[in-house]
């Protein structure tokens, strides 16, 4: 024993030995993700950097289930994402069909929807669109079964935040999200990284403000931004930041393709150093995030609106068809050069010249194309049937070989009647310029005022009236062949004096009915089964059941100057609008055989005051929805009127 030497060590000396030994045997585990037995100089692969930081991860997101739901699309991108693994998987709302206040019919498909999503790997992350969250009862429901309708989460240094653009009438965020929002920006200021996720695209829409100023709370640091509802993809750069309108994962679409943003989709996202990496996995394929963006937008928006394939007919006059010409309009709103490519199957009774026509509209330009018709002998009109072509649309060049709409189009061989008045609008209080505005200026006019010939030149100024007035006009060419006469009675109309109403108050009398009717019934001669007061036009809360009832809103609008007011009424199925007593617009399928002659927009003459208004809604079959807009000008936009903020009653509030 005499020779053993006994070291001792200060604990600290012992402490750090032993952490050394522990990170050298954890490196050298680490290293073993990767082992070859080649010992060359020169190795068969490019590099050892492998992509495997462990603050990068993969996350996926799908967009709309429903708004015409396909039966097994979700199902089949949940079996892709199990193929895929990510980490977790986002939404963006539209998840069930919704549009009820039947409870048991909401507890089902929310059931069906999460017997869907149940296959899954990873974690799901439910966010709300207007078909998960339409009236109170499904608001209810939803929070009963999921929590919170708007929330935040982080992970991996990364902040999410998912928003409910339903929290507001007409799409939009009440102030308490919004400041919700910015509050959950500010309070993580050093993330690397901020998603924000809703389900309507609502940088498109006027927030009044809530928006732009969450976008505030956002500028400065990296971000993205994405949405569903509209059912097509596109990519936008807005505020030196990426925003996206995502497609479908089973929602009602066309499917015309990727140029046009109409796909079942994954979006997959990489989430590394520089930023999130984005790629469409489509349910058949892989898409780039900027498959399509503001420029194709615009290009597809102007091939979209050429598959119109609005045309001017002009025959010869008489009983039986002799000859006539056709003239197709095509407008190119795009950057790039578009091909209109037209080819007329063969008609038995006429020939068609040419046959066959190909033009090509530069950016920026209009052309019109002139088809000749001539029948082989006089025949009937009731007995010439269609013409009948195959149309293409396409960008030239390899770089849009796939940027293409072809198919199937026809007209009838019959005059046109061709109605380019304006204003649209024909009520006018003290005087109108009318205007016959046609985008053909190789053909000539024919005017008659009050039964009365003018100058064929009266249409290439305004004309000006002081007193109701009847207007025809008909077109004509060089061959002597006319359009049908297009007429056009302009009002001339008084302003209607207000009433001053005393103890009014925000909202609207309603009688709720029952039935099953062609059009808009005379709801006055029939009883009702239930009334109150609406302070909405969200005509679902009132319903007790899901189709065949009708619902008459009744009491004052409230117009606080004298003017010219414009209003438009969308329904679903059908709506009228009465001010005064007075049927201004209708809208809906419906309403036809009661109203052929009035448009869903009309004009009316208001002093200040208290107006009587009377708005009735039919709802038939499928979804159900009723909006009022205004406007002060033909050339202003609509604005989209809230309930309590124009309409009154003098009913008591139980």
């Amino acid at each position: 024993m005499k020779n053993m030497k006994i070291f001792i060590y200060p604990i600290n000396f012992l402490l750090t030995v032993l952490m050394l030994a522990i990170s050298t045997l954890a490196v050298g585990q680490e290293q073993k993700y990767f082992e070859s037995d080649v010992e060359t100089m020169k190795k068969p692969w490019t590099n050892l950097d492998f992509y495997n930081d462990p603050d990068n991860f993969q996350f996926a997101i799908v967009s709309d289930n429903t708004g015409g739901m396909r039966p097994g699309i979700f199902e089949k991108g949940v079996e892709k994402l199990n193929m895929m693994m990510p980490e977790f998987v986002l939404s963006v709302g539209d998840l069930i069909q919704g549009y009820t206040q039947d409870t048991t019919q909401i507890k089902k498909e929310w059931e069906d929807f999460e017997q869907k999503v149940e296959p899954l790997k990873m974690p799901f992350f439910y966010l709300p669109g207007n078909h998960d969250i339409t009236n109170d009862v499904m608001q209810k429901a939803w929070e009963s079964r999921y929590g919170r309708r708007y929330y935040k989460f982080v992970y991996k240094n990364v902040l999410f935040v998912l928003l409910d653009t339903n929290d507001d009438d007409d799409n939009n965020l009440t102030m308490e999200q919004s400041n919700f929002a910015i509050e959950a920006i500010n309070e993580h200021p050093d993330v690397r990284w901020t998603f924000v996720l809703m389900h309507h695209p609502i940088w498109k829409y006027n927030t009044g403000g809530r928006f732009e100023k969450i976008e505030a709370a956002l500028g400065g640091r990296k971000h993205t931004v994405l949405a569903g509802h509209e059912h097509r993809y596109q990519y936008i750069k807005r505020k030196n930041s990426n925003y996206y309108v995502l497609g479908t994962t089973g929602g009602g679409t066309a499917l015309r393709g990727n140029r046009f943003g109409e796909f079942d989709h994954i979006v997959w996202v990489t989430m590394a150093d520089q930023g999130p990496v984005m790629a469409n996995l489509k349910l058949d394929g892989i898409l780039s995030h900027d498959i399509t963006n503001e420029k194709t937008a615009v290009m597809a928006r102007s091939m979209l609106a050429n598959t119109n394939f609005k045309h001017l007919m002009l025959t010869n006059q008489g009983e039986d068809f002799t000859d006539g010409t056709a003239y197709m309009r095509f407008q190119n709103t795009a950057d790039v050069a578009l091909q209109v490519e037209l080819s007329f199957y063969h008609h038995h009774q006429v020939d068609i010249e040419p046959s066959k026509k190909n033009i090509v509209v530069g950016p920026g330009e209009e052309k019109i194309m002139e088809i000749a018709m001539n029948a082989q002998s006089a025949v009937k009109y009731r007995e010439l049937g269609l013409a009948q072509y195959y149309w293409r649309l396409s960008y030239p060049g390899v770089e849009y070989e796939d940027f293409y709409l072809d198919g199937n189009a026809d007209f009838p061989i019959e005059s046109s009647t061709p109605d380019y008045y304006q204003p649209q609008t024909a009520q006018f209080v003290d005087n109108a310029a009318i205007k016959f505005n046609y985008p053909f200026k190789s053909l000539n006019t024919q005017v008659r005022i009050d039964g009365k010939n003018m100058d064929s030149k009266a249409f290439s100024k305004d004309i000006q009236i002081t007193e109701t007035t009847d207007i025809e006009v008909r077109l004509k060419n060089s061959k002597n062949q006319f359009t049908a006469p297009a007429t056009k009675k302009y009002e001339k109309i008084d302003f209607i004096k207000g009433k001053k109403i005393r103890r009014a108050q925000p909202g609207l009398d309603y009688a709720y009915y029952e039935g099953k009717w062609d059009g808009i019934p005379d709801f006055g001669v029939m009883s009702p089964l239930q009334k109150g007061v609406a302070n909405d036009f969200l005509v679902g809360d009132i319903a007790v059941r899901k189709d065949l009832f009708g619902i008459r809103y009744s009491g004052y609008i409230d117009i606080p100057e004298d003017g010219m007011y414009y209003f438009q009424i969308k329904a679903d199925d059908a709506g009228v609008l009465k001010i005064n007593d007075k049927i201004i617009c209708i809208d809906g399928t419906s309403e036809v055989l009661n109203y052929p002659n009035i448009a869903n927009s009309g004009a009316t003459a208001l002093r200040q005051g208290m107006h009587p208004v009377e708005i009735d809604f039919v709802e038939s079959h499928g979804g159900e929805r009723l909006r009022l807009y205004y406007k002060k000008s033909e050339e202003s936009s609509w604005n989209f009127m809230v309930l309590d903020d124009f309409f009154k009653t003098t009913s008591r509030k139980k």
